[in-house]
């Protein structure tokens, strides 16, 4: 419920933006900050593109349903436990160690993920990952730091 009503919510902000003939212009998102402090609140911000996140633990579990880059500080300083869930969009996550109970980092159908420097426990996908450096390992898991 809570992303159908998101979802609602950032559509009509586009389609007004849009037809008062003004453009969303993508903008450098830093996590934490006070406009943004946990990565969901920037990614539910659609001109938020791309979205650095400082290094750190946090303790989320995101949806990604837009295209979109996250940047972290790297994998051995920002740390995502919780998962993340791409549901629609072409993203690029770079610099993370993702990990969660579930699904660390799991892709819908149509979604395309790629990245860099990036260790991901527990992985699950729907489709192929479109992605440089990422390695399968045994029983869906993923677990590969890519310089």
């Amino acid at each position: 419920m809570r992303c159908c009503i998101r979802n609602l919510m950032l559509s009509i902000v586009l389609v007004t933006a849009l037809a008062a003939g003004g453009t969303i212009d993508a903008a450098t998102c830093n996590v934490p900050s006070v406009s943004y402090p946990t990565i969901q609140t920037a990614v539910d911000v659609a001109t938020c593109d791309p979205i650095v996140v400082a290094g750190g633990s946090y303790l989320e579990e995101l949806v990604i349903d837009r295209s979109l880059t996250l940047q972290g500080a790297g994998s051995g300083s920002s740390f995502i436990q919780g998962g993340v869930e791409v549901q629609a969009g072409t993203v690029t996550i770079n610099g993370f160690h993702l990990s969660g109970t579930g699904e660390a980092l799991w892709s819908h159908t149509g979604a395309e993920v790629s990245g860099f420097d990036l260790q991901v426990v527990n992985g699950i996908i729907e489709t192929p990952f479109f992605a440089d450096g990422f390695e399968s390992g045994t029983a869906g898991e993923w677990s590969t730091v890519v310089p």
